[in-house]
């Protein structure tokens, strides 16, 4: 079916712009995260409304330019753009190649879009072109905000990518996840909340749901007499892993489970030395990052899960452990707010000092009575966030700037 906005603007063909995160991607590996687990989780779900969405990415793999296994009505394609390797920040001197592999597939296929939807810095300026080259609605996700990180964590971030954020809050309608993102939208860039939609990310609730402990524990080979801590997500500073394995030292008998990372990215090593100093390596569990399908396992064998981060946009770990009936510790930061019910799904901790997080993990690994009851309330809570409400919500984003837009170019209807 066409998803038809006001009678008159129908949602055909999507154009989603993620030039550095390819939703194919196990997150947690490399710079694969939440954003990669949204994309493929509303790409897939608008597809089955009858929406044709092509996500266009970097190449990091050898291959064609199109993965056909991504699903029906959706495609993957892979662009060329420098090394397959290279960091995310590396990529801007590759972003005109990009622009240019994007343009080239867009017109040489004929088929046009309604709407280009860009994620991240770096898929702004690409997006932007796309969009008005093709003289369609152009609606950017920043996922991040290069000032609200650096308020957040002494790493300054570079001036291109504070110019190309910016640059893309001209974007005819920018898509949020949360109240505080808005503000921010607002107060940092000068956009008028008007021009700003909330639609919170979502859990897949099918995949995510509360099981047996003593099973799970079995499954992933974890220790079933011991307290457990999880952290799940990227190994690097602002996300705050350090701070659990420095707090674990203050936690006695307990073990911490990382699950991100693999055995040749540099947050490992980094990570691993860190819990050496600390003199917990002996009591931290490496999992490297693993698909969504795996992690359900891990969320209902732990205890307690961990979400440090100097800042979330949004905390997809969060809502799957909740999901899961397991409580979390997190930071009090950003989404986390949101997402996180303080006092009712776990505990919400101001700073990041580890004698803070080290004395909120104790206290709940000491009240089993307490924490059962988090657990208990958690997926209910979780439930307000499934993946049907989150695409409603982008898809009412979608309807404004379509209809604010109005006459646009000849689009093809989707078949399949």
């Amino acid at each position: 079916m066409e998803f038809d906005v006001n009678g008159g603007f129908p949602l055909r063909r999507l154009a989603v712009v993620s030039l550095h995160g390819c939703p194919l991607v196990t997150p947690g590996a490399r710079s694969a995260g939440g954003m990669s687990v949204y994309l493929r989780q509303v790409a897939w779900r608008l597809a089955r409304q009858g929406v044709c969405v092509d996500i266009f990415t970097r190449s990091h793999q050898a291959g064609g330019p199109e993965l056909p296994e991504a699903g029906e009505r959706v495609r993957v394609i892979h662009l060329p753009g420098g090394a397959a390797e290279l960091d995310k920040e590396e990529v801007v001197p590759y972003l005109p190649d990009l622009y240019a592999g994007m343009r080239s597939f867009a017109l040489a296929h004929g088929l046009g879009y309604d709407l280009v939807h860009s994620h991240y810095w770096l898929s702004g300026w690409a997006g932007e072109r796309l969009a008005r080259d093709l003289g369609v609605p152009h609606v950017a996700t920043f996922h991040t905000l290069a000032l609200v990180k650096e308020s957040a964590y002494e790493e300054r971030e570079s001036e291109e990518r504070k110019q190309a954020e910016a640059a893309m809050a001209s974007a005819d309608r920018v898509v949020v996840f949360t109240e505080e993102e808005r503000g921010h939208m607002e107060r940092l860039y000068g956009i008028h909340p008007e021009r700003v939609s909330v639609a919170p990310s979502g859990v897949d609730l099918d995949r995510f749901r509360p099981g047996g402990k003593a099973a799970a524990r079995r499954r992933t080979g974890l220790d079933p007499d011991t307290k457990t801590i999880l952290y799940v997500g990227r190994l690097e500073p602002f996300k705050g892993p350090d701070v659990l394995v420095r707090a674990l030292a203050a936690i006695p008998k307990a073990a911490l489970v990382v699950a991100g990372g693999g055995p040749v990215d540099e947050g490992a090593w980094w990570l691993r030395r860190v819990a050496e100093e600390a003199g917990v390596s002996e009591r931290v569990v490496w999992r490297d990052a693993m698909p969504q399908e795996r992690l359900p396992d891990y969320y209902v064998a732990a205890d307690l899960l961990a979400v440090p981060s100097r800042h979330e946009s949004f905390g997809h770990a969060a809502l799957e452990a909740m999901a899961c009936g397991t409580p979390v510790v997190a930071a009090d930061a950003g989404g986390l707010r949101e997402v996180v019910a303080n006092g009712v799904t776990g505990r919400l901790v101001a700073g990041h000092d580890p004698a803070d997080y080290a004395a909120a993990l104790t206290e709940l690994l000491r009240d089993d009575e307490r924490r059962a009851q988090m657990g208990a309330e958690a997926p209910a809570w979780a439930r307000r966030f499934g993946w049907e409400r989150a695409c409603a919500d982008l898809r009412a984003a979608y309807g404004q700037a379509l209809a604010r837009w109005g006459q646009r170019a000849v689009v093809q209807p989707c078949v399949g």
